[in-house]
């Protein structure tokens, strides 16, 4: 059915529908998408801290240790003592994680360039500067609801759903991180 119209917010809410009727493929990935979330942070951070990685993830410490634990167990990753201060473990992918991480990227754009295929790159350009005007402005018609029927809104900076950009200005879809204060670490 065609949008004779153009209810913008009828088409974001059709696009998201198809969205969901098209989930990427997981493939045979032995392990649940947190943990793809944990190695593409941890690819991006190298020697990353547990305790940075919580905060990047924005997880308990005891769903980060049992993700941890997992990929460890699953030869994805190695935590180590840190030789300056020995509180802190030091996260750093295996090979065997790198290649997956790798993987998923390819994957992940596969995907991306299958649904976008029939958007010109002008095309995609436009619809995405489009979509963060049309966020930006209901964020800001957000803050004038009561308190009662608000959600708390994104840090500043961030996507509608608490998502920062991605540092390198990809537009691709996917789990993005919180930035860490310190600016070095990204996800």
């Amino acid at each position: 059915m065609r949008n004779p119209d153009c209810d913008v917010i009828l088409a974001s809410l059709k696009l998201a529908r198809a969205m969901r009727r098209c989930p990427p493929e997981r493939g045979e990935s032995p392990f649940p998408p947190a943990i793809g979330r944990l190695l593409a942070c941890a690819a991006e951070n190298p020697g990353v801290s547990s305790r940075e990685l919580c905060e990047l993830l924005d997880v308990r410490p005891s769903s980060l240790s049992e993700m941890l634990a997992r990929a460890e167990a699953d030869g994805l990753l190695t935590r180590a003592v840190d030789e300056d201060d020995r509180r802190i473990q030091r996260i750093t992918l295996s090979g065997k994680g790198s290649r997956l991480v790798t993987e998923m990227e390819t994957a992940r754009d596969e995907d991306a360039r299958k649904k976008t295929s029939c958007l010109t790159e002008e095309e995609k350009r436009q619809f995405c500067v489009l979509c963060d005007r049309l966020s930006e402005h209901i964020e800001r018609l957000a803050l004038d609801l009561p308190e009662s029927r608000r959600m708390p809104p994104p840090p500043p900076g961030h996507g509608p759903h608490g998502f920062p950009p991605r540092p390198d200005g990809d537009r691709r879809e996917g789990p993005v991180f919180p930035p860490h204060p310190d600016k070095r670490f990204k996800c």
